[in-house]
């Protein structure tokens, strides 16, 4: 019996080593997260034998952004592509519809890993107003939108996450009729008067000449080109604000960098808060 005892301490000791091993090991990484709807996911439409058919491509803006990333800080830069088919800013929030198999939001950052998320939604929520095709509590105007997504916000950095949002890109065709525009002002305000980073994609990519060619045929999703664009923006706003914070994480050594229970939160300016 004592043997049996004494075999269970050192089993647990060991197990408890291996636990701070592995999250040392994790402490000299920088996570990001990166949520929204199926443009986030990859998502884009190509013509077959006359038809369109919707697929996943492995060209998406996070797979380029994640090269991006990584060429320019090494492999201790982490991206994960938490997008979801179809979202909007309301499933994310709380954890319904095409974020069902998530907790709520605030669960969510409790539990995350992540030094930085990326938020990029408007595309269903202006899609939804439009066609007033889900439930009520659902259905999401521009003035609401703004509410939710600084509600994502401010939650993400009670959890000591930064936050970029990323603006939509544009629509063309039929589409163009869910009138996104207005989603696009309220989040340029709302980041404005909050100071958090933001990726310009709208204007930008409609001042591209001919930028439609850009998408993909269904014209709600991009082509593989633009979402190279998109990626490149991304990185830009990025690296412009986190590029410090990013180079002190992945070239910092385990013992070097405290647990992020203890350690200050990066602030929407990019610097450590107190």
């Amino acid at each position: 019996m004592k043997n049996i005892f004494c075999h269970l301490l050192v089993f647990i000791a060991f197990c408890l080593s291996a636990g701070v091993a592995l999250a040392s090991q994790q402490e000299d990484k920088f996570i990001i997260e990166a949520y929204g709807g199926s443009s986030t996911k990859g998502a884009m439409a190509v013509r077959k034998d006359g038809k369109l058919r919707a697929t996943l491509t492995p060209n998406n803006e996070i797979a380029q952004l994640n090269q991006m990333l990584k060429a320019r800080y090494g492999t201790e830069v982490e991206i994960i592509n938490k997008g979801a088919l179809s979202a909007q800013s309301k499933d994310l929030l709380n954890g319904r519809n095409f974020y069902r198999n998530n907790k709520t939001w605030r669960e969510e950052m409790a539990a995350s890993p992540a030094d930085l998320i990326l938020l990029n939604f408007a595309t269903n929520d202006a899609r939804h107003y439009h066609f007033k095709d889900t439930e009520s509590d659902y259905i999401v105007s521009p003035l609401q939108y703004r509410a939710i997504m600084s509600e994502l916000i401010r939650v993400a950095q009670q959890y000591g996450k930064a936050v970029i949002v990323q603006e939509p890109h544009p629509l063309c065709g039929r589409a163009e009729k869910w009138n996104v525009a207005p989603y696009v002002a309220q989040i340029d305000r709302l980041t404005r008067d909050e100071n958090v980073p933001l990726v310009p994609q709208y204007q930008r990519i409609q001042q591209i000449k001919n930028w439609q060619t850009l998408m993909s045929p269904d014209c709600i999703h991009p082509s593989d080109a633009l979402y190279q664009i998109k990626a490149q923006e991304t990185f830009r706003v990025l690296e412009s604000h986190y590029d410090q914070q990013i180079k002190a994480a992945v070239n910092a050594s385990p013992a070097a960098v405290p647990p992020r229970s203890q350690a200050g939160s990066l602030s929407r300016t990019g610097k450590q808060a107190g």
